[in-house]
């Protein structure tokens, strides 16, 4: 008798794998920082540590393909969606109301790892979402694909916070 083996994913199976919901994105060479909403100074995408509130959690709207607007909540119930208006390299995400936002390419790097994009302004270049610094309160910025993993996301499922 065959002896039973975990199952594999290969890669395309795991490109193929769904971000729909609820999620915290938790940094991977930074894992002691996820991002969160920021709503004290111009409604910036921050990093900082992990702790309970629904300003940690967002929600990823599926757009059609591996595209997806990703909003927040914040603690008086006001919506935001993640924001790139000019996207650039070394420009910040911000947070914006009104249910205008961004529309992001969600590509899976791993079972519940992801990089987020955006094409730029001009049209010429994906930029990834990065977390430059482990200081408490740095800005999430879009960069050209670095290679590393200060652009890869854990994406989990919270509890309920």
């Amino acid at each position: 008798m065959a002896s039973e083996s975990a199952e594999v994913q290969t890669p395309a199976e795991v490109d193929a794998l769904a971000v729909v919901g609820k999620r915290i994105l938790t940094n991977v060479i930074y894992s002691d920082r996820v991002a969160d909403l920021n709503i004290e100074k111009n409604s910036y995408i921050i990093a900082y540590e992990r702790r309970p509130g629904r300003n940690q959690v967002f929600n990823f709207e599926p757009q059609g393909g591996k595209r997806s607007k990703i909003s927040l909540t914040a603690g008086d119930g006001t919506v935001f969606y993640v924001s790139s208006p000019d996207p650039a390299p070394g420009s910040h995400l911000k947070a914006t109301t009104g249910g205008v936002g961004s529309v992001y390419t969600i590509v899976n790097h791993a079972p519940e790892q992801v990089k987020l994009s955006i094409l730029s302004a001009d049209g010429t270049a994906s930029l990834y979402w990065t977390l430059n610094s482990e200081a408490e309160r740095t800005k999430i910025s879009l960069e050209l694909d670095n290679g590393t993993a200060n652009q890869i996301w854990g994406a989990v499922t919270p509890d309920d916070d």
